[in-house]
């Protein structure tokens, strides 16, 4: 209820301010800091997120422009089980065994195109944006034993508002869901080449969430946006 009525309260003071915050034919810079939670069958923690966004006004309400977002997060290591063996070798591979749960260090980085529709204010502006681009995951070589990546189409939806500073600064709040295609939650595992991967014993241990093909991802950035050069259309 509290945040419906924040939002109601930024679009109706909107409406309620004149004149535009950006002119066309426009570049606007932004640089976002924030956290993104991706859905729980992902198997991913959340994480930080710092991102750059590059926008070109085509008219004071419609803007196209680029999207580069980087997060480093980790693995949820209770969906991740292996079993090690110690001791005697020549007792089927150890007369010890002791399950472990694994994990590692996902960095993953987005780029897409987007396009962006405000709503023009004196002071604020509030805006909705969506585009279309590519994730890139990214995994630790060390664990791995060697260079290990994966990338795929990526989706980008949100919303958000805009509060001008002065004629060229404002900040900016976003709300984003970003959807990864053809995710492979197996790809994170860090002993999937292993073939100890047995679990005899299912009832011992929580069953993860059953696995996706896609992993939608939600995302809240603070950011600062800044138009170069002079005010005014065409500089």
């Amino acid at each position: 209820m509290n945040r419906s009525a924040l939002f109601i309260t930024v679009l109706a003071l909107a409406a309620t301010s004149a004149g535009a915050q950006l002119a066309p034919k426009q570049f606007t810079v932004t640089t976002r800091v924030g956290t993104i939670q991706a859905e729980r069958a992902a198997s991913l923690d959340p994480a930080a997120v710092i991102g750059l966004d590059a926008e070109y006004a085509l008219s004071k309400y419609l803007g196209l422009g680029t999207t580069v977002d980087v997060s480093r997060g980790n693995t949820t290591r209770a969906d991740f089980l292996t079993r090690l063996r110690f001791g005697n070798a020549s007792v089927a591979g150890g007369d010890s065994v002791y399950y472990q749960y694994v994990g590692q260090p996902v960095n993953t980085v987005n780029l897409g195109l987007a396009a962006t529709l405000r709503y023009p204010g004196k002071k604020i502006a509030p805006f909705v944006m969506g585009g279309v681009g590519t994730y890139v995951m990214i995994l630790d070589a060390q664990i791995n034993g060697k260079e290990t990546r994966r990338n795929d189409v990526s989706y980008t939806g949100g919303g958000g508002v805009w509060i001008k500073l002065s004629e060229r600064a404002g900040l900016q709040f976003d709300v984003r869901a970003v959807q990864y295609q053809g995710f492979d939650r197996q790809f994170l595992n860090p002993a999937r080449d292993r073939t100890e991967l047995i679990q005899p014993f299912p009832e011992d241990f929580p069953t993860p969430p059953a696995a996706k093909k896609t992993a939608l991802n939600t995302m809240f950035t603070l950011g600062f946006r800044y138009v170069p050069g002079a005010v005014g259309g065409g500089n």
